[in-house]
């Protein structure tokens, strides 16, 4: 989409929430207009790889394709320039430490072949990492939205987690540029300016 002079690159998905779905609005935006595909690999020994492309041919990446909106929907034009409606908000719930949502996200994972992203941006001079959970059929809710969050005084500077849990050894938790070892279980995290489903006044235990 073009809007307000430049070129805005979005991802338009959904959570499970409350009751119905909530839509969700990831975008960046890019001075210039990209080719018809973003072709991406995680597994390379320098780290991500991100490139725009005309064709889908070279397997070793996943691609995104991209569709050309003429006339952007309003409701796409409000939420970028920061005006939308305030959804409920999810249950909060603070975790001691990364390796407790990383066991929430691991039996996800296997169970329903889904792996959700950490989210991570600043509040109240602290950042929050997180990852919004939905359990389905909460009573007459379709679902009870729980985000899972640790807070740092630093933000974590490696696009993933990767994770083991393995005899001897127990539980062993790193960060990483790539996800070439495929010993390890790998969480995406996602940099972000807001998470509008979190309270601007959520306040970090001390």
């Amino acid at each position: 989409m073009q809007f307000g002079g430049k070129h805005i690159l979005a991802l338009f998905t959904a959570y499970m929430y409350w009751n119905g779905d909530l839509p969700l609005l990831a975008y960046v935006d890019f001075d210039q207009r990209p080719k018809p595909f973003l072709a991406y690999k995680s597994d390379s020994p320098k780290g991500e790889e991100v490139s725009f492309c005309d064709d889908v041919d070279d397997t070793r990446y996943k691609y995104g394709s991209f569709i050309e909106v003429k006339k952007i929907p309003k409701t796409f034009e409000d939420s970028l320039i920061g005006e939308h409606p305030s959804p409920p908000e999810p249950l909060l719930t603070e975790v001691e430490n990364l390796n407790s949502i990383v066991r929430i996200l691991l039996p996800l994972s296997f169970r329903e072949g889904t792996i959700f992203p950490l989210w991570q941006f600043k509040r109240n001079r602290k950042y929050i990492i997180g990852t919004c959970i939905p359990f389905e059929h909460y009573y007459e809710a379709d679902a009870l939205p729980v985000f899972f969050y640790v807070t740092t005084e630093e933000p974590l500077k490696a696009p993933f987690i990767k994770y083991a849990a393995s005899r001897p050894a127990g539980e062993k938790l790193e960060f990483s540029n790539n996800t070439s070892d495929a010993k390890y279980f790998y969480v995406k995290i996602v940099d972000v300016e807001d998470l509008p489903i979190v309270p601007r006044d959520v306040s970090p235990t001390k």
